[in-house]
C-alpha cells in the first residue's frame, strides 16, 4: 500500500508538474497573441505609406492650383485693362505725331 501511495503521489506530482508547463505556456503564448494583436491595431489606425504619399501630393497640388490661381486673376486684371492702355499709347503716339506737323 505505502508503494501504491508513493506512485499515486509521484503520477500526481508529475501531472501537476505538467499542468504546470501547460499553463506557462499558455500564459506565454497569450503575452505573444496581445503582442501582435496590439501591433495589428497599432498598423490599422496608422493610414499607408500610399495613401500618405497621395495625401501630400494632393496637398502640394492644390497649392500649386491657388498660386496659378492668384496668377491668372492678376493676369485677368491686367488684360482687363489692356485695351485702355492700348488706346491710351496709340492716342499719345498720334499727338506727338501731330504735334510735330
Amino acid at each position: 500500500m505505502a508503494s501504491d501511495t508513493a506512485s499515486e503521489l509521484a503520477a500526481l506530482r508529475t501531472a501537476v508538474d505538467r499542468l504546470t508547463q501547460g499553463l506557462q505556456l499558455m500564459v506565454e503564448t497569450q503575452g505573444t497573441q496581445t503582442e501582435m494583436l496590439l501591433k495589428l491595431m497599432q498598423a490599422a489606425t496608422q493610414p499607408a505609406p500610399a495613401e500618405r504619399a497621395l495625401e501630400e501630393a494632393l496637398a502640394r497640388i492644390a497649392a500649386i492650383l491657388r498660386d496659378h490661381g492668384d496668377k491668372l486673376d492678376a493676369l485677368l486684371s491686367v488684360m482687363k485693362s489692356l485695351p485702355a492702355d492700348v488706346g491710351a499709347a496709340v492716342a499719345a503716339s498720334v499727338r506727338d505725331g501731330l504735334a510735330g506737323i
